[in-house]
């Protein structure tokens, strides 16, 4: 709320303000240089022994950057608990007496900016002559007190969502949340901490306790991530019950609804093996149980997906090829983004037999192969295939093969812009009766309506020119400008991809980010134009949501993939209202 009154009292400023000042360069350098990405060059040069670490906390406004000193944003950082600076250093990765290592300084960058209430962070070699350095930690927070009411719509339907989250409760790095949402007919209501350091640990808690017109949901998971590359082993605890409607669309109807009683719990423990740094390699084992229950609703229509039950051993393997590399102006407005360009590899799968309570003997499986390719500063490749799915009776179940590729390309000229061109093909193979590849407004294809297209196979294509103000107005908000087209088709499982399958639109959007929030995300407004005819009367579709039209993995079959942590997970209550 107090961001809400400073935007109010800075319309009114901005009329008798010829605009904002030229500031001379941001306090944190290297992730706030406009449209550049950041360097890392400082961190490969630097050799010698860590001595002492000193950590700069910086609270969400400045008061050493020229206009961040006005009385409503001083009083913001009075309101604003700082992030206390033993959080801060205990999410640091090199300590004092260790030789100097760029891939753990850099990784502790990441670890705070994931960390949901830091906008920035950086960690500095500074040599002190002979063998030894210091090293000089930057942050700055993000204004993690959010009220919230949320109203809009996309692809034809209408969304609503209100509540309160603090991230950074007490400064302690600890997130709460309450909220109430709608959409459609849905109802929700639920409460959802995490506590990234319980105790004091390293173990994570995330639960979740949620009310909805159809039923409850609970669901907790404590578990020790891999939270370094270099971590040598995890452990993961999970149990959920849940209790959502399903509808299976049609031409973007509701053909049939029903409740799906959603039981899962997991139990694993992981380990790095070998002791190559350039090649990180991590072995898992544990259990996993899942239940299912399906019952009818007055709108079920025709009959209900089968009940099953799976349980079981699983057993995983996975590499990673650390190649980070540092972004501004991809997803997100004027925040470092994390992208590995080296090759990322997993594979986990296991028997799910009757002797341990599954309803028939099956196998579980699920691949994933990931590779980035740098091209040049602020242009690069991302490209990614996988298999998941069950094999009962010698035949496939429920199996999807899926990949994906992203190419993004910075350039200033004429103007500060960023071409992303988004591919994306998915085939099922006998899909479970609640699962269904969609496209429509809300999976892509922004010139029609939600849930217009099904089938158990899709395609999708979107090129998309997002165009920047690389300017922090008024010190509260980027904005910035899309034009898209994209191409799209869905196709039953025996079906080929034939031309008249293929929808295409092509729109205008506007962007806008503030930049104080804990994500960095921005909020679209995409005007499209289907170019061929779909369902519903209109061709123009308007669509106002938070987030991106398109992931950059997985946009259209997200929900095929949802797993039971995803669930848990989620930080937005209207996705998990919709299981998105």
């Amino acid at each position: 709320m107090i961001l809400a009154a400073v935007a109010l009292a800075l319309a009114a400023r901005a009329s008798a303000d010829p605009g904002p000042a030229k500031e001379p360069e941001d306090h944190l350098a290297y992730s706030t240089a406009a449209f550049v990405s950041p360097s890392t060059a400082t961190y490969a040069r630097a050799t010698g022994v860590v001595d002492n670490i000193l950590i700069e906390r910086v609270n969400v406004f400045d008061p050493r950057v020229p206009g961040e000193d006005w009385w409503p944003f001083l009083l913001a950082n009075r309101i604003h608990v700082l992030s206390r600076e033993p959080v801060i250093r205990r999410e640091l990765l090199p300590q004092p007496g260790q030789a100097w290592n760029p891939l753990l300084a850099l990784e502790s960058e990441r670890n705070l900016r994931a960390s949901g209430f830091i906008r920035k962070a950086e960690v500095h070699p500074v040599p002190r002559g002979g063998d030894k350095l210091d090293l000089l930690v930057h942050t700055q927070d993000s204004w993690t007190l959010a009220p919230q009411f949320n109203v809009g719509t996309e692809g034809g339907s209408q969304y609503l969502s209100y509540g309160v989250s603090e991230s950074n409760l007490l400064g302690y790095g600890k997130s709460v949340s309450l909220f109430h949402s709608s959409f459609g007919d849905l109802r929700r209501d639920e409460a959802r901490y995490f506590d990234p350091r319980l105790g004091g640990s390293r173990q994570r808690l995330t639960s979740l306790y949620a009310r909805t017109n159809k039923g409850d949901e609970i669901g907790a998971m404590i578990d020790r991530p891999f939270y370094s590359l270099y971590t040598p082993y995890s452990t993961q605890l999970l149990w959920t019950r849940i209790i959502q409607q399903d509808i299976l669309y049609q031409n973007a109807d509701e053909r049939s609804k029903f409740l799906q009683r959603f039981d899962s719990a997991q139990a694993n423990a992981g380990m790095r093996v070998g002791s190559s740094d350039d090649l990180i390699q991590r072995v898992l084992a544990g259990a996993y149980y899942e239940k299912d229950r399906f019952e009818p609703t007055p709108d079920t229509v025709g009959s209900l997906p089968q009940d099953r039950t799976l349980s079981g051993p699983v057993a995983g393997y996975s590499l990673i090829q650390p190649r980070y590399t540092k972004e501004t102006y991809i997803n997100s407005m004027a925040r470092v983004e994390d992208f590995n360009m080296g090759n990322e590899f997993s594979l986990t799968g296991g028997p799910m037999p009757k002797s341990w309570g599954s309803d028939r003997d099956r196998w579980m499986f699920s691949a994933l192969e990931q590779q980035g390719w740098h091209i040049d500063e602020g242009r690069f490749v991302l490209g990614q295939v996988g298999a998941v799915g069950r094999v009962a009776g010698g035949r496939f179940e429920n199996a999807l093969a899926y990949g994906s590729l992203n190419a993004f390309w910075k350039t200033l000229w004429p103007i500060p812009q960023t071409w992303v061109v988004h591919g994306e093909a998915n085939a099922g193979r006998r899909l479970d009766a609640e699962r269904q590849l969609v496209l429509g407004g809300n999976t892509g294809l922004r010139g029609y309506k939600n849930n217009s297209f099904v089938g158990d196979k899709s395609a999708l294509v979107n090129v998309e020119n997002r165009v920047f103000l690389p300017r922090d107005l008024w010190h509260l908000v980027y904005i910035g400008g899309v034009a898209f087209f994209e191409t799209g088709a869905t196709a039953p499982e025996t079906g080929g991809f034939g031309g008249s399958r293929f929808k295409s639109d092509v729109g205008i959007g506007f962007r806008l980010a503030p930049s104080r929030s804990t994500t960095g995300g921005v909020l679209r407004v995409d005007l499209a134009y289907a170019l061929q005819n779909g369902p519903g009367p209109s061709r123009w579709v308007v669509s106002i949501r938070g987030g991106q039209a398109f992931q950059i993995f997985n946009s259209t079959n997200r929900n095929v993939l949802r797993s039971p942590a995803a669930q848990l997970g989620e930080d937005s209550p209207d996705a998990r209202l919709r299981n998105d």
